[in-house]
C-alpha cells in the first residue's frame, strides 16, 4: 500500500478521479477474489471451472440489460461499413484474453489464497505501468519508480516468505 501512494506521488499525470476508480476497482476485485475463495471453500464440489461458469452466468444477467439499453447506439454503430468486422476482429481477442484472465485468476485463488492472487497481481501492476511508459508515454518521476519498486519487492518478499514458510512445514512433516 505504501508503494502505490509513492508511486502516484510520483506520477506526471496524476488524475485524482482516475486514482479514487483505480482503488474502488481494487477494493471490488479484492472482495471478488474473497468471495470466490469462500464459494470454493462451503460449497462442495465447486471448481475454479464451475466458479468461472456462474460468475459469466450472472455477469450476463447484470450486464445484458445494461447492453440492451443501449440498443438504438449499437444499432447505429453496427450499420456503418465494415463495423462489424471490426468489431469481431477487436471482439474475439478481447474474449479470449478476458475468459483466460477469470480462469487464471480463479484458478490461483483455488491452489492458493486470495492475498497470494493480489499479490502475484502486482507483477501485473509492473508490466502494466512499463507497456503504459512505453506504449503510451506514461510519465513517472524518480519518486514515483521508486515506489514501484517498493511495491513489487513487497510482493517478492511475501512470496518468498510463504515459499520458505511451506518449504519448512514439508521438511518437519517429512
Amino acid at each position: 500500500c505504501l508503494g502505490s501512494l509513492v508511486t502516484a506521488s510520483g506520477d506526471l499525470d496524476f488524475d485524482l478521479v482516475g486514482y479514487a476508480v483505480a482503488l474502488a476497482a481494487a477494493a471490488c476485485q479484492s472482495l471478488y477474489l474473497v468471495l470466490a475463495r469462500n464459494a470454493q471453500d462451503h460449497v462442495r464440489g465447486m471448481t475454479h471451472v464451475d466458479l468461472l461458469f456462474y460468475t459469466a452466468f450472472y455477469n450476463c444477467i447484470v450486464f445484458l440489460p445494461l447492453s440492451l439499453s443501449e440498443w438504438d447506439d449499437i444499432s447505429i454503430f453496427l450499420a456503418a461499413p465494415g463495423e462489424v468486422a471490426r468489431l469481431v476482429k477487436f471482439l474475439v481477442p478481447y474474449v479470449v484474453v478476458g475468459a483466460l484472465l477469470n480462469f487464471t485468476t480463479f484458478w490461483c485463488t483455488a491452489a492458493t489464497s486470495p492475498l497470494t492472487t493480489a499479490v502475484a497481481g502486482s507483477a501485473k501492476g509492473i508490466l502494466s505501468t512499463v507497456v503504459g511508459f512505453v506504449q503510451f508515454g506514461a510519465k513517472l518521476t524518480p519518486t514515483g519508480w521508486a515506489g514501484l519498486s517498493g511495491n513489487t519487492l513487497g510482493g517478492l518478499v511475501y512470496s518468498a516468505a510463504v515459499y520458505m514458510k511451506k518449504a519448512s512445514a514439508a521438511g518437519k512433516s517429512a
